[in-house]
């Protein structure tokens, strides 16, 4: 299904073989099992586009932009250390963007069809997913619709979908940037927590039906003996003798359980996981980060962490706090870290589609400056610098994946409470 958020004749130009277009694409699981994750993320990124000013912690970065000629294609410096309040410029330009947007239905085929649809009716940036998976199959979609053509294709950003693969599985690597950390940052994070905190000797329990929980358990196996650690069982959490294992595996001693899992067997796994190992503390990776675990079960989920995006309580940034104050009016709920990804990458997708210039064919220019196009987008999302977001500094100075922190959250009593922020060596899970 396909939304259009407001009214906007579709401008498309051609200079230079390069389109523009007042179009943004905007995808996310909404229904079926990620809506969990899909959701919130989504009205992050709701609350990002329908903005008509910069958020203040924006603005009080002093953030640096370059001055608004052909010659500039970049921010060029670190948005923290310029004087330039440019932010403000380009979000009153964003005022002409048009949004169009999908829901994936958790479904790898839906999401191949919206991607290769949007593109083709003219949208040349994108945002969205929070599965790796479903990630994949539409932003390949959506880049590979404009493959004939490789210096013009249409920028791509990943919300939270977390494999470090991901950039190489589109059409076109250089045209897609993730917003979040991946799977072999919040392994190390979350094995480095387990053994210094609870113990060395580890179970891992995986779902097979999924890229990102075999990706993150592949990679915690790995990091677990770069900390001390030694996993003393890997079994799948699909497993018609999961109890049994578990239990066996408690016999030579358990301290830890890491679940690799996504939101849609978190109520039948954990409790099982509960049964046989009783006190043995678990920790999981960002797909336990869903409003629903927090009232899973009575005591279930105590002594219960896992990897975040991002943190809005006591320690957390003020940036985080504002956002938690605005989502929390908004839509009446507190927000996740995939509502927070969500906000950052449409606020980067505003920024890059805004300061896209017109394309310039030799030297000249007529008419006016409408901002989309393509090639230009990512040239500005690969130019980002200390990007100072709700989920974290992102900066693309390395690739098109941020080096960023993965918070550790605590479930005590039904209540979040901050564990660590923990700032993660991705070569520990190689």
């Amino acid at each position: 299904m396909i939304q259009r958020l407001g009214i906007v004749a579709c401008a498309l130009a051609f200079a230079t073989g390069c389109e523009r277009s007042n179009r943004i694409a905007v995808i996310f699981d909404e229904t079926g099992s990620q809506a969990a994750l899909g959701t919130p993320a989504w009205k992050g990124a709701q609350l990002a586009l329908q903005r008509t000013n910069p958020p203040a912690w924006v603005l009080e970065q002093d953030i640096a932009w370059a001055p608004d000629d052909p010659a500039s294609r970049s921010m060029s410096k670190d948005w923290s250390t310029s004087s330039n309040h440019g932010a403000a410029r380009v979000f009153s330009r964003w005022q002409s963007a048009a949004v169009d947007r999908a829901d994936s239905r958790s479904s790898t085929s839906t999401a191949a069809v919206v991607g290769e649809r949007l593109r083709r009716e003219g949208a040349s940036i994108a945002l969205g997913f929070t599965d790796s998976d479903i990630a994949a199959a539409g932003m390949r979609a959506f880049l590979s619709a404009n493959a004939k053509d490789p210096p013009c294709a249409a920028p791509f950003v990943i919300v939270g979908a977390t494999d470090p693969k991901l950039p190489e599985l589109g059409h076109w690597p250089a045209s897609t940037f993730l917003a979040c950390f991946t799977d072999d940052a919040q392994a190390v994070a979350a094995a480095q927590y387990m053994v210094e905190r609870w113990g060395k000797r580890v179970v891992v329990v995986i779902d097979p039906n999924y890229d990102y929980t075999r990706t993150i358990g592949g990679f915690v196996e790995k990091a677990v003996p770069a900390f001390g650690g030694t996993v003393t069982l890997s079994v799948s959490a699909r497993s018609t003798e999961l109890k049994q294992q578990l239990e066996a595996a408690a016999s030579k001693g358990v301290d830890a359980v890491f679940l690799a899992l996504e939101p849609d067997l978190v109520p039948t796994v954990l409790p099982a996981v509960r049964a046989a190992l009783p006190g043995v503390r678990c920790m999981g990776g960002d797909g336990l980060d869903f409003t629903g675990l927090d009232t899973l079960l009575d005591g279930a989920t105590d002594g219960v962490a896992f990897c975040a995006h991002a943190w809005f309580g006591e320690g957390a940034s003020e940036a985080a706090h504002r956002f938690a104050q605005d989502y929390t009016a908004a839509f009446g709920e507190a927000p996740t870290g995939f509502s927070a990804l969500g906000y950052d990458a449409a606020m980067l997708v505003k920024f890059a589609h805004a300061r896209a210039p017109k394309v310039y064919s030799g030297g000249t220019t007529s008419g006016p400056r409408p901002p989309g196009c393509a090639a230009t987008m990512t040239a500005e999302l690969a130019s980002i610098r200390g990007y100072p977001g709700v989920s974290g500094t992102i900066s693309y100075a390395d690739g098109p994946i941020p080096e960023k922190d993965v918070w550790i959250v605590e479930l005590k009593q039904g209540q979040r409470t901050l564990g660590a922020v923990i700032q993660p060596d991705r070569r520990k899970a190689r």
